[in-house]
């Protein structure tokens, strides 16, 4: 197979799990470069593959897009999660949907094909729960977007996270026998892996002529993201190391 090689673009990269996905796409023999959109300049990000793009948030859109010419990959692992209880509902739709969205929009401008969208499972535009029908807001405004291929992700309860308690790490496996498994716990760095190796898998489809024909939407539950959390010895020696 012959190589192929992408560029990628990460908001998020500075959360739990944003920050597990630069760390992949670094790794990624096939990620030449990720251009990184940050509220401010952090040098904790510094990497010779890594461009930081400092935007305002509010203008995202506008910032963001001259810098977002020849990206092949977007990947949004950004939002408020459980917090949002705590905040007023408009400022909970502009984290978790305006910005995402205007990255989203910057990133097709640009000519990605590829979008990773983190959102929550249940994710719901009818749902009766406000935070549930935010997040199948997000969603909706993804699809409208017309990527070639856009993953959706749906954690439930994200373990290894700085916002979870740890004891959540021991209680939540006991109790996922009785439980839906869209519901499973999943741990930062397997949901960051399913994110990168679906994207990865999808992109080199596209640019192999493999790809749908029409542009393809795949919701990934915990079911759906479990096959990416350990790769086989011949997708490592593909494209190297998650």
């Amino acid at each position: 197979m012959p190589e192929i090689e992408y560029t990628a673009m990460l908001l998020g990269a500075t959360g739990n799990v944003g920050g597990r996905i630069l760390h992949l796409l670094v790794q990624s023999p096939l990620c030449q470069k990720v251009v990184v959109v940050t509220r401010r300049s952090v040098a904790e990000l510094a990497n010779p593959k890594v461009q930081q793009v400092v935007v305002n948030m509010d203008k995202l859109e506008e910032d963001l897009t001259p810098h977002a010419k020849g990206v092949d990959i977007a990947l949004a692992a950004f939002g408020v999660g459980k917090g949002s209880a705590k905040m007023a509902d408009e400022e909970v739709r502009t984290i978790e949907i305006t910005y995402p969205t205007a990255f989203a929009s910057a990133a097709k401008a640009g000519g990605a094909r590829v979008l990773a969208m983190m959102t929550a499972a249940g994710a719901d535009a009818q749902s009766s729960t406000q935070y549930l029908r935010n997040i199948g807001d997000k969603e909706k405004k993804s699809e409208e977007l017309t990527f070639d291929f856009l993953g959706l992700y749906r954690p439930a309860v994200i373990l290894g996270n700085s916002h979870t308690p740890s004891a959540l790490g021991l209680v939540m496996p006991l109790l996922q026998w009785a439980m839906p498994s869209r519901y499973h716990s999943i741990h930062k760095n397997d949901l960051a892996r399913a994110m990168v190796a679906q994207s990865e898998q999808a992109f080199l489809a596209l640019a192999q002529g493999k790809g749908p024909a029409a542009p393809a939407v795949k919701i990934l539950e915990y079911k759906e993201m479990e096959p990416f959390f350990r790769r086989t010895k011949k997708e490592a020696q593909l494209l190297g190391p998650l």
